[in-house]
């Protein structure tokens, strides 16, 4: 059969490859447009975008293959891009892979598209930006690189559409004659060739689901992490290295002699293509690098960037996030007011709509972040701020690209998280998250606010000047850095071994953002979050509703009904108080007799040691819903009633009843602050965290060390506190 006989019945299948920073993606969205959709590929956290694309009649099936370097296997994306090349994940065996290179940086982008052609893919080069490489003095002959690979090769700008035409007809011709999309084998030195032939002896032993045919085949999986081997046939990472074991002098190891070999075919090959003309003036990449790279302006201007892009996703969305939560609240309030009073009723109030409202109030924060980082990446100063950082970051065991997230969860940790997806290493991004929930989110000021008021707004102030609960508070955010950075240090010699990588980093030129792209960007991230994280927020919202409402204990109906009577007796205003205080009542006695208060009542003897008795625990239980919940829920225990708009009145009027009870004092107080800032008390973080790493092993991971470091931090508060004499 022949290609074009094959590809008449079914989409051709397309995948673009390339280095970061390339304009792969762009080609993408030129490509599908509004046809593309974004998910992960299954069982790792790794983005996969595919689109469908017209060429002259012909539907092609794009798939954007994620951006990386080489196909050597040590990083998630480039584990998947092989296995996409190869028919190792559910989409089919591309019919030509589409190489992107950059035409400013052709020697860095070629190794790649060496190693996709060794594996046998059919291979076309999209030599992209030639605006940008004319800029900068370079000139490229296309069809002497053209003969010198033994490959078609498109000149492009992606950005402005040009060459969609011309690649158009490319990819049609290699796909109904694969022969030209093959490049000849790189000429191996011997140790090369002999390392082929004994690790294609041991591969022949193991049952492998598509056993590699050409050298290069072979040459991936002698050169691949040794982890990644074995998990596609056990022992087979050992077996390889024991049979091409790693030299003593890593210089006459094969893996590193194939690659110095593909590198002296590039180098061999470009200088018959590619002219580079002196350029007199510096260019403008470099004059603006000078500034923003300075040690002492650059790090000025820096924070400048930073306190810009914090206010954006901490203030800036706050108008929205106030219109989702009045929006929702009157919806609420509809179905209230016009549904039946029964069960089905609150289960889709405080339930469903409870969790739906909790997954929206997120988004314009995450849309906010994720606007300013993506203007940050396409301008190309991201790249700047992680420099700037790095060195000062990896002290704790942290790259530079980890600080924008960590900045961002002082707002929420939900967009945070989410954000370290522009890191490259899986356990520095695995890292970055189980330390992002230590910064003191928006979300803890309301229990601050509680505490504060209750127990040290009435204090002296220090020397006559700071106020003792503004100090208690700023320490509260400190405390939660300083423990990010011991965590970090731990967790990078402990459960997250490895990554902490060197910083190699390319710096992209300066560029104004593509519109189209950011908005196309903002789109998949909200219907990522959306669809994915938001369905798990809501189901956990809903558990933890009935958890708080069943079995529905309360007061006893004879004396609700004689105290009801009595109520109608009385002349208003009377009556009204007298029925609210009713409601209130009965709502307290509901609340401590549910599943969630007999869970406080039961854990109570293990945080009586924090200074909490089982009142407060109903709290911690609660408060899993989102960490200010805590403040309706001990209005609800304390008989000060719930209130949706959490303000700094109610959050002080609850905090004064629960002083007034005994339930807090200053050290009680103090106590509960430790423990809300420092532990795990947000469903939502813990389904991004199970979103974001596929698995629930890390959310219940973050669940249990941190709440076992709140609990000894808090422990250690209160009863050194109780020794030194403090109530």
């Amino acid at each position: 059969m022949s290609a074009d006989t094959a590809t008449a019945s079914r989409p051709l299948e397309v995948a673009l490859a390339g280095n970061p920073n390339t304009g792969k993606t762009t080609l993408f969205n030129a490509l599908t447009g509004a046809r593309a959709h974004v998910g992960n590929y299954p069982g790792i956290t790794v983005e996969r975008r595919v689109g469908m694309h017209d060429a002259a009649g012909q539907p092609w099936r794009v798939t954007d293959l994620p951006g990386c370097y080489s196909l050597s296997a040590h990083s998630p994306e480039e584990e998947i891009a092989h296995h996409a090349l190869t028919g190792r994940t559910e989409d089919p065996i591309p019919d030509v892979v589409v190489v992107v290179v950059d035409a400013a940086n052709v020697a860095r982008n070629l190794l790649l598209l060496l190693q996709i052609a060794e594996i046998g893919r059919p291979v076309l080069v999209a030599l992209n930006m030639m605006d940008a490489a004319r800029k900068e003095g370079i000139e490229i002959d296309v069809a002497a690189l053209q003969r010198e690979l033994g490959c078609l090769v498109v000149p492009m700008v992606a950005a402005r559409g040009d060459g969609i035409e011309a690649l158009n007809e490319a990819v049609a011709e290699v796909a109904a004659h694969p022969e030209r999309g093959r490049i000849t084998e790189t000429a191996w030195p011997q140790p090369v060739t002999d390392a082929i032939d004994k690790a294609r002896e041991v591969l022949a032993r193991f049952s492998l689901q598509r056993p590699p045919e050409s050298n290069g085949g072979v040459l991936w999986w002698l050169a691949t992490d040794p982890d990644v081997a074995d998990a596609e046939a056990p022992g087979l990472g050992t077996a390889l290295l024991q049979a091409v074991p790693r030299p003593d002098d890593p210089t006459q190891d094969p893996r590193r002699l194939a690659t110095v070999a593909r590198f002296t075919r590039i180098d061999a090959l470009l200088s018959r293509c590619v002219k580079r003309h002196i350029v007199t003036t510096s260019g403008r990449s470099e004059r603006v690098d000078r500034v923003l790279l300075h040690p002492g302006l650059g790090a000025v201007l820096f924070i400048l960037a930073m306190t810009a892009l914090f206010q954006a996703v901490f203030a800036g969305a706050q108008p929205a996030v106030d219109l989702v939560e009045s929006g929702m609240g009157a919806l609420s309030d509809l179905a209230r007011t016009h549904l039946p009073d029964n069960l089905l009723r609150d289960v889709l109030i405080d339930g469903v709509l409870a969790g739906v409202s909790g997954t929206l109030v997120f988004l314009p924060q995450i849309l906010m972040l994720f606007l300013g980082i993506s203007l940050l990446e396409d301008s190309g100063y991201l790249a700047r701020t992680a420099y700037l950082v790095d060195q000062l970051m990896a002290r704790i065991g942290l790259p530079g690209k980890a600080f924008v997230p960590l900045l961002s969860a002082y707002a929420c940790a939900v967009p945070a998280i989410m954000a370290t997806r522009t890191m490259p290493d899986r356990r520095d991004r695995l890292l970055t998250i189980m330390v992002a929930p230590l910064m003191s989110c928006s979300a803890r000021l309301p229990v601050y606010t509680l505490v504060t008021a209750a127990v040290f707004a009435h204090q002296a102030p220090i020397w006559g000047i700071f106020s003792l609960g503004g100090l208690v508070v700023t320490a509260m955010y400190a405390l939660g850095f300083l423990l990010a950075i011991l965590s970090a240090f731990v967790l990078r010699r402990t459960a997250i071994k490895g990554g902490g990588a060197p910083l190699l980093l390319e710096m992209p030129p300066y560029r104004w953002p593509r519109w189209r792209n950011v908005a196309r960007m903002l789109v998949d991230r909200a219907r990522l979050f959306l669809t994915q994280t938001g369905t798990v927020i809501v189901a956990l919202t809903v558990i933890l509703w009935a958890l708080m409402t069943f079995p529905r204990q309360g007061l006893d109906p004879d004396l609700r009904t004689a105290r009801e009577t009595h109520a109608q007796t009385l002349q208003e205003p009377a009556r009204a108080d007298a029925l609210a205080a009713l409601e209130r009542e009965d709502a307290q006695v509901k609340l401590q007799n549910s599943v969630a208060g007999r869970i406080g009542h039961a854990i109570e003897p293990t945080i009586a040691p924090l200074g909490f008795d089982w009142r407060i625990g109903i709290g911690l239980v609660g408060s899993f819903a989102a960490r200010e919940v805590l403040v309706p829920i001990m209005g609800q225990v304390f008989g000060r009633g719930s209130q949706a708009d959490i303000d700094d009145r109610y959050a002080a009027d609850v905090g004064k009843t629960m002083a007034n009870s005994g339930a807090l004092t200053p050290l009680k107080g103090l106590s509960l602050m430790v423990f809300f800032a420092i532990a795990m008390q947000c469903l939502s973080t813990l389904a991004t965290i199970r979103r974001e790493t596929n698995s629930w092993g890390w959310p219940i991971f973050a669940v249990f060390y941190l709440n076992s470091l709140a609990w000894l931090m808090s422990f250690a508060v209160y009863q050194i506190g109780t020794r030194l004499g403090f109530a």
